[in-house]
């Protein structure tokens, strides 16, 4: 055999190298890319979900924080009009007996407006609470089982007349 003939063989051998080396190369990246497609197609169920389950906590927390604000406007007003009752009748005391005497019978309502307010603001915590943990468990039931909860309607709390529209009203 001749050195040509050795050359030639030796071309062709790496040539196949090169080609099989190419062609396995190939077949790997089709393979990722199509590992890659697939995980993307995966995940965008979960996304959504997770798009629903964030525009839902976004809902509930705006409607938190707006309630929240009223309810501390509402406290703040109803503490404006004890300060300002217990100054009143401060100007009015004739002497230091009537005054403390004045002051001590403001003590029940404004202790009750107060205890009223707290219990107010406590239940729209909780009612906010449990909302976010219906989200939680409703996403985790749609990302783990699969399962598309059936939504409930928000219950509406009873909002009983608060102290101080029953004082106005009275």
């Amino acid at each position: 055999m001749e050195i040509r003939e050795q050359l030639s063989e030796a071309r062709q051998s790496a040539q196949a190298r090169v080609e099989s080396y190419r062609h396995a190369f190939l077949t790997k990246a089709r393979q990722t890319a199509e590992q890659a497609a697939s995980g993307v197609s995966a995940v965008r169920g979960p996304m959504r979900v997770f798009a629903g389950a964030g525009r839902r906590l976004n809902d509930i927390s705006h409607k938190y924080f707006g309630q929240l604000v009223k309810q501390q406007l509402h406290t703040l007003e109803g503490v404006l009009e004890d300060g300002s009752e217990r100054l009143s009748r401060a100007a009015q005391a004739k002497d230091l007996r009537t005054l403390i005497a004045d002051q001590r019978k403001l003590y029940p309502a404004s202790r009750s407006r107060l205890g009223h307010d707290l219990r107010v603001t406590w239940e729209l915590a909780a009612s906010t609470g449990r909302e976010i943990r219906a989200v939680a468990s409703e996403t985790y039931a749609e990302l783990v089982r699969g399962v598309e909860p059936v939504r409930k309607a928000p219950r509406r709390s009873k909002r009983r007349p608060s102290a101080r529209r029953a004082r106005k009203a009275g």
